[in-house]
């Protein structure tokens, strides 16, 4: 088998999932036709010794016989009234710009147990007013995940949250894990272009993963938006109206959050424009793959 092939595989068998075609197709690190590469994955199917080359290959099967169990589970969470509530009641305010399913959940590959990774981009100078009013409603709708639980059935876990003027991720997390994570992420809410933008300051992915552009080009279907995204900096050097009351709220909210999150602070990142929540470490887990 194709080492590159391998190391995909390999790859989300961390995660007990098996990829389909086109995600393998997309996280393959060199260019390839989609016909030379299908026909190498086919091989895989059709061979039965080729789990000897996964990490874990009793997870690598299961996940394939509870393949519709977990689209199941992942459909009913996005379903569940509570979690379209909030969806709605997040989208009203224009201090939150994006909300992006992460995690399993942006897979379809969700156990029950799971919770909803969520990932928000707010407003330029909106960072900390964003968090709150999203944590707020998650946590007056019953939806925010307890402190301390990894795991909560159908809670909302907001782990990561990006001002509009700072959309890069930074070098040191530029790794093979968080590539996955841009590119696997499913915008809900997606205000003024932000989810476009957020691709284009990422370029980064692309050297990682050069046929991944030919797949979101497909989400990128008129030339309109096209042009926005060809002209972002335009969109970043936009002037904003910021009125002192929001700024003294961000203040506000800024001062007492980083108190709190100071008090219990292990291994998050936390900046005046970018906040990475995240209790387990995945990065880990491949770093030998």
């Amino acid at each position: 088998m194709d080492k590159k092939l391998a190391s995909i595989i390999k790859y989300f068998a961390v995660f007990d999932y098996f990829p389909r075609f086109e995600e393998v197709y997309t996280f393959f690190p060199r260019k390839i036709s989609k016909k030379t590469l299908k026909t190498m994955y086919e091989a895989v199917l059709d061979t039965p010794p080729q789990y000897s080359i996964i990490r874990n290959p009793k997870s690598a099967i299961k996940q394939l016989i509870n393949y519709e169990l977990r689209i199941t589970n992942s459909k009913k969470k996005l379903r569940n009234w509570r979690f379209r509530l909030y969806i709605k009641l997040v989208l009203l305010f224009p201090q939150i710009k994006l909300v992006g399913l992460s995690g399993s959940i942006s897979m379809m590959n969700a156990d029950l147990d799971d919770d909803i990774d969520l990932f928000i981009i707010t407003k330029k100078n909106r960072l900390f007013t964003g968090r709150f009013l999203a944590t707020m409603i998650a946590f007056i709708m019953g939806l925010k995940r307890p402190l301390g639980l990894k795991k909560a059935s159908d809670k909302v876990c907001l782990n990561l949250f990006f001002d509009e003027s700072n959309l890069k991720v930074p070098k040191f997390k530029q790794t093979l894990f968080v590539g996955h994570e841009v590119l696997q992420m499913k915008p809900i809410i997606n205000k003024d272009y932000v989810y476009e933008r957020f691709l284009v300051a990422n370029g980064w992915i692309f050297k990682l993963f050069p046929n991944a552009i030919e797949n979101l080009e497909s989400r990128i279907q008129n030339s309109e938006l096209k042009n926005k995204i060809s002209n972002s900096k335009l969109i970043h050097n936009s002037k904003f109206i910021i009125l002192n009351f929001g700024r003294i709220l961000e203040l506000f909210f800024k001062k007492i959050q980083l108190l709190l999150i100071n008090r219990h602070k292990t291994t998050e990142i936390i900046t005046s424009s970018q906040l990475w929540f995240h209790p387990d470490d995945f990065e880990k887990k491949i770093k030998f793959l």
